[in-house]
C-alpha cells in the first residue's frame, strides 16, 4: 500500500513538473501563455506631461545679398516660452559679429483669436462646428 502511494506521489510530481516545462515552452515558442505558467501583473504606464522647453533658438542663414557669391548674414531667432517673448539677431558669418534687431513681448499677441487670419478663419469653423453639431442632434 504505501508503494502505491508514493508511486502516485512520483507520478504526479513529475506531471507537474513536465507540465510546468511545456507550458513554459509553449508560451516562448508560440507567445501564449500556457496553462500552468503565472500570468504577470499588469503594469501602470504613467505618462509624464510634456514640459516645454524653456527657450527654442533657430538660426536660418539668408540668401546672399545682390553682388555676393556666398551668405554672409544668419538669422538667430530666440524663444523664451515662459516669459512669452522673441528676440531677433543677424550674424555677421564672416567676422562673427553679432548685432540685435527687435524683442517683443508676445503675450498680448497670443490673447488675440485671430489677426490677419485667412478664411477659414477660427470663427468660421467654430459656427460651421456647431451647425454640424445641431444637425446631428436633430437626426437623432
Amino acid at each position: 500500500m504505501m508503494k502505491n502511494w508514493i508511486g502516485t506521489v512520483v507520478l504526479v510530481g513529475v506531471s507537474m513538473a513536465a507540465g510546468l516545462l511545456l507550458s513554459q515552452m509553449w508560451e516562448q515558442v508560440l507567445g501564449e501563455p500556457g496553462v500552468f505558467s503565472v500570468a504577470a501583473p499588469p503594469q501602470v504606464v504613467v505618462k509624464q506631461p510634456v514640459e516645454l522647453p524653456k527657450c527654442y533658438v533657430d538660426f536660418v542663414t539668408l540668401p546672399p545679398l545682390p553682388g555676393e557669391n556666398f551668405p554672409r548674414i544668419r538669422l538667430i531667432t530666440v524663444v523664451d516660452t515662459e516669459m512669452k517673448k522673441i528676440a531677433v539677431y543677424h550674424e555677421d558669418i564672416t567676422t562673427g559679429k553679432v548685432w540685435w534687431l527687435s524683442t517683443r513681448n508676445i503675450q498680448p499677441d497670443l490673447m488675440f483669436d485671430q489677426h490677419n487670419a485667412t478664411s477659414p478663419l477660427p470663427s468660421e469653423l467654430v459656427r460651421e462646428h456647431q451647425r454640424l453639431e445641431s444637425e446631428k442632434k436633430e437626426n437623432r
